[in-house]
């Protein structure tokens, strides 16, 4: 297959206590994805199913996440008339601070096919996580941070400012640690704009991402 790319909600959580880091721990599995896209303006609206997979590293202070996943967005308005499929690309590589913070460092990139009927996007990502113990098993981790250096098939640019994206992670302990209920969800918005030749036009893209899967842990 080929592959690419809640700010409220940290303050509701911050009261909860932080899960201690594990020494070692590889964990990798299937998601089923689910998305929401729109570009331009809200008339052009699609949304998808697709299939991905997740890898998670950790080893002491250091950590990583590789997600691929591939959606066939359908129009859902009659001003979208084309599919696509948008083929991705995440890497996060994380670093732990203090408490229940670690900082992001990584990547994304989103493909579409056929080329021009959506914006294909590349990114740094540079942002935090925090992460809790729900319960016995229950982990679950909050994300959020700026999309730097945006580039887009079709032109355009952001602001220093004008990128971020926010997420929300859940890891159910499914059998003594050797299996893992996985669920995560993203949001991208890129404050986009092209220029006409006589004045800058906003054209945005955003994106929500959900997965659903399993995976086995080493």
């Amino acid at each position: 297959m080929r592959v690419i790319a809640l700010t409220a909600a940290v303050i509701a959580v911050s009261v909860i206590p932080a899960f201690q880091l594990s020494a070692q721990h590889f964990a990798v599995g299937p998601q089923v994805a689910f998305g929401d896209y729109r570009e331009v303006s809200l008339a052009l609206h699609y949304r998808g199913t697709g299939m991905g997979v997740k890898a998670t590293l950790m080893w002491k202070k250091l950590g990583a996440d590789v997600v691929l996943s591939k959606v066939r967005y359908k129009p859902t308005s009659s001003a979208a008339t084309a599919e696509f499929d948008a083929s991705e690309v995440d890497v996060r590589l994380r670093y732990y601070v203090t408490g229940p913070v670690t900082a992001e460092l990584g990547f994304i990139n989103r493909k579409m096919q056929p080329e021009f009927e959506a914006q294909s996007v590349g990114a740094v990502t540079l942002g935090a996580r925090m992460a809790y113990l729900l319960g016995p098993g229950v982990h679950m981790s909050l994300n959020g941070g700026l999309l730097f250096g945006s580039k887009f098939s079709g032109g355009g640019t952001t602001s220093a400012l004008g990128a971020l994206q926010l997420g929300l992670g859940l890891t159910v302990d499914a059998f003594h640690g050797r299996a893992l209920v996985t669920g995560d969800y993203g949001f991208q918005r890129f404050s986009r704009t092209t220029n006409s030749g006589s004045a800058a036009l906003p054209a945005p893209i955003q994106q929500s991402l959900s997965r659903v899967g399993f995976a086995i842990a080493f």
